[in-house]
């Protein structure tokens, strides 16, 4: 037989064993069960990620509001990437909950699995109450999503407490649509938490689930409910110290406690040099102001960004020979801290520089 003809036939039996053979097995669906919610899934490292989520929900609402499962069926939440679904849709229907996530990118995951397990408590607690929906107040999804990410990334948490401080806030009503920016969400809900006590924030959430607006709660609160949104949102900051600064933030409280403002003539505060600050060394008002800042130096270097640390122990060290120390020791002193202080600045840019590019 010739050579090309043999190779047809190969061809033509390779493609009838083809068209023979069975369709792959279609992936096999794990289940999880948690206290919230049922979480099902192809992927077994997807079902555990929202699982985890789910538990975190649940002890968050049990422990800040005493709430648990809402006693009615268990909501089912599914990960999945069904095509012409939204990355998070919600059914409910007959009594039961269903809900339908796309985790997305490794960023967008842990918001959005946050999300289903609040939106299937939020839909399960509205059928407890008599009143099936998928659209829950808007605010309460982003809260409890924030709040589980915070609970299960302590870290996450001193980073959006840093972007709320270092950003202008949102807008109360921007807020209360599920349009704020999730370090936004997560304010909101503590500030409604801590006005509203354990009792009282158990019942705006399951009036939430209901989709019961919270501007009539906030009216009860204050006759003006943005300045109240304003004010308890900085109180939740100023309470809060961070685990540790952000470069910007390190730099910034170290050049804050570089500035020597004094009143040592009972002219009125006026900013020393630091050889002014060493001549007026035996006034007791700005012996007393010094140590202070040392005492503040030393009670906040750990939390200081690596990229300040020179600069702060620099400064630490002129702070220390400050009382005692020959001027010219002090002026030595201080010209090294203005070295490592220079040098603090230039990496800052350094790396800000990257993070650009990298993006």
């Amino acid at each position: 037989m010739p050579r090309g003809a043999a190779w047809l036939l190969l061809l033509a039996a390779s493609l009838a064993a083809a068209e023979e053979a069975p369709a792959p097995p279609a992936p096999a669906v794990t289940v999880q069960e948690t206290t919230l919610a049922t979480v099902v899934s192809t992927s077994v490292a997807a079902k555990r990620f929202v699982a985890d989520h789910a538990e975190a929900l649940e002890v968050h609402l049990r422990n800040t509001a005493g709430l648990g499962a809402p006693p009615v069926a268990k909501p089912r939440i599914e990960v999945a990437d069904v095509p012409g679904l939204a990355d998070l849709a919600v059914g409910v229907s007959g009594g039961h909950v269903l809900v339908a996530v796309r985790l997305g990118s490794p960023e967008q995951a842990p918001l959005r699995a946050g999300e289903a397990a609040a939106r299937a408590w939020l839909a399960a607690a509205s059928v407890a109450g008599g009143r099936p929906t998928r659209d829950p107040a808007p605010w309460a999804p982003a809260a409890l999503a924030a709040e589980t990410v915070a609970h299960l990334r302590p870290a996450m948490t001193d980073l959006w407490y840093r972007r709320a401080a270092a950003g202008p806030p949102a807008a109360l009503a921007d807020a209360l649509a599920g349009k704020a920016p999730p370090h936004e969400a997560l304010l909101l809900g503590r500030a409604l938490r801590r006005a509203l006590g354990a009792e009282g924030y158990a019942a705006v959430l399951a009036g939430a689930g209901r989709g019961e607006p919270a501007e009539p709660i906030l009216a009860r609160l204050d006759a003006d409910p943005a300045a109240w949104w304003l004010a308890a949102r900085q109180q939740l900051l100023d309470a809060r110290p961070p685990v540790s600064l952000g470069m910007r933030e390190s730099i910034a409280a170290l050049d804050g406690l570089a500035r020597f403002v004094h009143d040592p003539d009972g002219k009125g505060d006026r900013l020393l040099t630091p050889a002014e600050a060493v001549r007026l060394r035996q006034l007791p008002g700005v012996r007393d102001a010094m140590a202070a800042r040392l005492s503040a130096l030393r009670r906040d270097i750990l939390r200081q960004n690596p990229v300040a640390h020179n600069a702060w122990r620099s400064l630490g060290a002129w702070l220390e020979a400050y009382p005692s120390a020959e001027p010219e020791a002090l002026d030595r002193l201080w010209a090294g801290y203005l070295l490592d202080r220079q040098a603090a600045e230039g990496l800052a840019r350094e790396v800000e520089s990257a993070l650009g590019d990298a993006r």
